[in-house]
């Protein structure tokens, strides 16, 4: 038994340990020492950071108003389209766990430079692909390493800074994201307008390679390695493949039924989209039953607010990436704008959306509330979503305006609602995990969303491509009021799931963030991320006693 005095004096020393416990990162491996970097070095990892997370963040949108003049260059159907844009958002996903496992085994440092590299090959080999075929396999390359960089932003801030300062960094990360995210159209536009297409690739040689410089000169961790044995065995592989391998194999069932590269009665098809579902379905039972470290925690779905933001949050994502590609080609395919016109389009959607984020963190900020910005994001997304299907043949410009004006009011809220609202209602101790199921998730159903709603654009076509002659237009032609038919029946799916998040939301239960955890809480977090340290792997000064003997105690 232990004294009162020996009590008292152990759970002082595990508040001081607090702080630097919780600043260790999600992968809850690598051990982190007091870095030596003073504030210019700082800075600029920091600035090297926000170009990689930039590029990471506008490569999957920058082709969305491109992609019709691509594909017609590359003489790409419309199937092939869509695994254009949906390519590097799966390898993207695929390959994030992966990434954080590795920066703990060779380096942070090592990992960064990395993803840099292969995300430069993956630009390089896209810019010069001479075939569709070419161009997608380089998506992919730039996925893999766009996965890292993303992932890696995250876990390096940590590292380089304390937590009370993490929360402004982690602010900076987004606001460079949204400006990618709203840049990504405009510069695909104009890129293709006037210098051609294939420089949305190579626009990210110049800046890539400032990061990279950046991160070699700049960054310098005192990072204690994990064992590669035990971080690697940690991993689930399974979980990856089976995840991977399902929805490809799935999606190109879909893709080879609607397309009619085969009838939805044929052996091939009917294989891709039964072995599809059972590998789904597999990672559902895996990931509950046997994964150790899984990709998507039971715990999370625990409660009926965290199922909720979860199932909003996989909507908006799943309808959000189709506003961005398939605007784009209404606009060039339907109306015959040029590629710059449609990003200009594109503005009445975005700066509200932009404008209106901003505007829900600082309500959810003051008010504590966090209901009303779903209740109201919800609505306004599905009554926007619901609006597109009565786009015709016809430029109506104040159709376009005030249609994506409405529906970018809606869209913005829910960026970081759900998230906020999943946070408020799991564990302390569980949030790392809640968090990277909601990025997992939402980055797989942004992959699936594209090609799945060129599927349901394909079967409105009765054909494999946008146009007569079997390949993706850059302007309008004769048939443009059975394209903008055929978009109108894929709004109307788009619309359906806006249906299924606007229900969900009444399962979202009152919350009110401005609550502070209570010191038990905090306690819990500090334990839980000590205990899951595998073993071999150095604790830090003191901390591998302080747990046990709270834990004890």
């Amino acid at each position: 038994m232990m004294s009162k005095t020996d009590t008292t004096m152990i759970e002082e020393q595990g508040n001081n340990q607090q702080d630097l416990e919780l600043s260790r990162t999600e992968t809850g491996v690598s051990e982190k020492v007091q870095n030596t970097m003073g504030t210019t070095r700082r800075r600029l990892v920091m600035l090297s950071l926000c170009l990689a997370q930039f590029l990471a963040a506008i490569d999957i949108t920058i082709v969305a108003t491109a992609l019709p003049t691509i594909a017609s260059s590359l003489h790409a159907t419309s199937a092939q389209y869509t695994w254009v844009g949906s390519a590097y958002n799966l390898a993207s996903t695929a390959s994030t766990p992966l990434w954080a496992k590795l920066s703990d085994v060779v380096g942070r440092k090592t990992a960064l430079l990395a993803a840099n590299t292969l995300f430069l090959a993956g630009s390089l080999l896209a810019a010069l692909a001479n075939s569709i075929l070419i161009l997608i396999g380089g998506r992919c390359l730039q996925g893999i390493g766009g996965g890292g960089l993303m992932i890696l932003n995250t876990i390096i801030i940590s590292d380089i800074f304390p937590l009370e300062d993490r929360a402004k960094y982690y602010g900076l990360s987004a606001i460079v994201w949204a400006i990618a995210s709203a840049l990504g159209p405009m510069l695909g536009g104009v890129f293709t307008s006037t210098i051609g297409w294939r420089w949305c690739f190579y626009i990210n040689l110049p800046l890539d390679a400032i990061s990279l410089v950046l991160a070699v000169l700049c960054l310098k961790l005192n990072i204690k390695r994990a064992p590669a044995k035990e971080t690697l065995k940690e991993l689930d592989w399974t979980g990856c493949f089976l995840i991977a391998a399902g929805a490809i194999l799935f999606l190109l069932g879909l893709e080879s039924g609607a397309s009619h590269q085969h009838s939805w009665t044929s052996a091939y098809t009917l294989c891709m989209i039964i072995f599809g579902v059972f590998l789904l379905a597999a990672f559902m039972i895996w990931e509950w039953r046997f994964a150790k470290v899984p990709l998507i925690p039971i715990q999370v779905f625990a409660s009926r607010t965290s199922r909720a933001a979860l199932t909003i949050a996989c909507c908006h994502s799943f309808v959000f990436i189709a506003f961005d590609f398939y605007l784009a080609l209404y606009f060039q395919a339907v109306l015959g704008r040029s590629p710059i016109i449609s990003g200009v389009l594109l503005f009445a959607l975005i700066l509200p959306l932009s404008l209106c984020t901003m505007a829900t963190g600082m309500f959810i900020g003051k008010t504590g509330k966090v209901r009303p910005a779903i209740w109201f994001g919800c609505f306004f997304m599905t009554l926007g979503t619901g609006l597109f299907i009565n786009f015709g043949s016809k430029l109506v410009i104040w159709k376009i305006i005030l249609f994506q004006i409405i529906a970018g009011i809606g869209v913005g809220p829910l960026f970081q609602a759900p998230m906020i609202a999943l946070q408020s209602v799991v564990k302390q101790r569980d949030v790392a995990a809640a968090n990277s199921a909601f990025t997992f998730l939402r980055s797989l159903i942004t992959s699936l969303s594209i090609v799945i709603g060129g599927v349901v654009l394909q079967r409105g076509l009765g054909s494999d491509s946008l146009t007569g002659n079997g390949h993706v237009s850059a302007g309008g032609g004769d048939n443009s009021k059975k394209y903008a038919a055929a978009l109108s029946n894929m709004w109307i799916f788009y619309t359906a799931f806006c249906g299924v998040m606007l229900v969900s939301t009444f399962w979202v239960g009152k919350i009110d963030v401005s609550k502070k955890p209570t010191h038990n809480e905090q306690n819990d977090a500090v334990v839980e991320e000590t205990v899951v340290a595998p073993k071999g792997a150095e604790a830090l000064p003191n901390s591998g006693d302080m747990v046990e003997k709270k834990i004890n105690v």
